[in-house]
């Protein structure tokens, strides 16, 4: 119960850092943390977090989406992470931002070119953009859909959520994730970060694209089997 309270506390404690960072405004955007393999908390719909309650925090079972304890209503956005949960069990948080460049790349409906080694000390290749959602989709259940829109896009890209830690779905805003507790928030500023470097290169015009083989060792050095990047245990 302890370790749940705590897990609890640091999902809060992430959705108020993406007011911090000003990856978010008002009461938009969401962060959701697993407890353990069968269960996650997340942002109880349109809250701000520092009125959040701990012992009032929805818990969601990840296995069907059913909410077993906690007072409060789940993000409406829940479905979408827990459809990532189900499919990826591999990570551990994931967000949801309107964070001002990442949401322009999404309503341009264009993914984020890898540019520079900044992009590719975290993307291996470009922040993939997904398609629109259908209509038939919307309709019959548009928030599941969007978490399986995220998984079709990874899929026809060949790409895992290790080496792509985040997309924008089209016209919507940006979602991350990742193998920590911290690494969702994380990468969605990183995610901005580069979103807003993309568009000042193009306003100054890209005169030659980053070469692969230099995109690819800084991904490498940082993610690779052979990577050297930071402090070694």
């Amino acid at each position: 119960m302890q370790h749940q309270k705590e897990i609890i506390k640091k999902c809060i404690d992430q959705n108020k850092l993406l007011n911090k960072k000003k990856l978010t405004i008002q009461t938009f955007s969401n962060v959701s943390i697993k407890l353990n393999k069968n269960f996650f908390t997340i942002k109880p719909s349109g809250m701000r977090p520092e009125d959040i309650r701990i012992k009032k925090c929805p818990i969601i079972r990840i296995n069907d989406g059913k909410k077993v304890s906690g007072s409060y209503n789940p993000s409406t956005d829940t479905p979408t992470h827990q459809i990532l949960y189900k499919k990826y069990p591999e990570i551990n948080s994931i967000a949801h931002t309107h964070s001002k460049y990442a949401t322009a790349w999404a309503q341009s409906g264009k993914s984020i070119p890898i540019y520079g080694t900044t992009h590719a000390d975290y993307w291996k290749s470009e922040i993939p953009v997904t398609n629109f959602i259908s209509k038939k989709k919307l309709n019959s259940n548009y928030e599941a859909n969007t978490g399986n829109l995220i998984i079709e896009t990874l899929k026809r890209k060949k790409l895992n959520p290790l080496n792509c830690p985040g997309v924008i779905v089209s016209a919507h805003g940006g979602f991350c994730w990742g193998k920590n507790h911290t690494d969702a928030v994380k990468m969605s500023e990183l995610m901005e970060f580069i979103a807003e470097l993309a568009y000042f290169t193009e306003q100054i015009k890209v005169k030659k694209k980053i070469p692969q083989y230099i995109s690819r060792k800084h991904y490498e050095r940082k993610f690779g089997k052979k990577s050297y990047y930071g402090q070694k245990n």
